[in-house]
């Protein structure tokens, strides 16, 4: 039986250490009018908020939920930042920690003989009325520097190897791993 291709984004699974999984607050400034939804990875940029994060940028984590002002006055918790303009306080809820593992569903065909190697992910547009993500990982994966490792497919019924399988994977481009300095965040 084939696998459902029903992209969701990436969510935690568990801590590499056996430790909780946990999430901080990132504020996002309010001229950032684009969407962000649950399941999104996000990067840091400079001033410490986040923005969504493009294919091939450093990642800070996934992003889980978003409080924020609305422009009348109202308080506002949604699964995702629908980039209204005139939005004040906007503080998200981001899985940081570099020892999260995460799913997520392979875009093409990622077979046992993936296992150990890297992807990036596929930046999309989500759903507005869930508010939940549609990103995938790339299908195509190889040794060459990537966002993320791939440890394994999920041990679930009906999940095999192949094509849309859903995926253990661990954020390698993080900007909280050693190694990931650089000048500029989210670069």
């Amino acid at each position: 039986m084939a696998n459902d291709d029903a992209p969701r984004g990436f969510w935690p699974i568990r801590h590499l250490t056996g430790g909780m999984v946990r999430t901080n607050e990132y504020s996002i400034a309010p001229a950032f009018t684009t969407a962000i939804y649950q399941g999104d990875l996000v990067k840091l940029v400079a001033g410490g908020g986040i923005e969504g994060a493009a294919a091939g940028a450093r990642l800070v984590g996934v992003f889980q939920g978003v409080n924020y002002t609305s422009p009348t006055g109202e308080q506002v918790y949604s699964k995702y930042w629908p980039g209204t303009a005139s939005c004040t306080n906007i503080v998200a809820s981001v899985a940081d920690d570099p020892m999260t593992i995460f799913g997520v569903q392979s875009a093409g065909s990622t077979v046992a003989a993936d296992i150990g190697n890297l992807g990036d992910h596929v930046a999309t547009t989500g759903d507005t009325v869930t508010g939940q993500s549609y990103q995938e990982l790339n299908g195509t994966t190889s040794t060459a520097y990537a966002g993320f490792r791939v440890l394994g497919k999920i041990d679930a019924p009906g999940n095999a190897y192949g094509t849309n399988v859903d995926l253990e994977v661990q954020l390698v481009e993080h900007e909280y791993m050693p190694g990931n300095e650089a000048t500029t965040p989210g670069v």
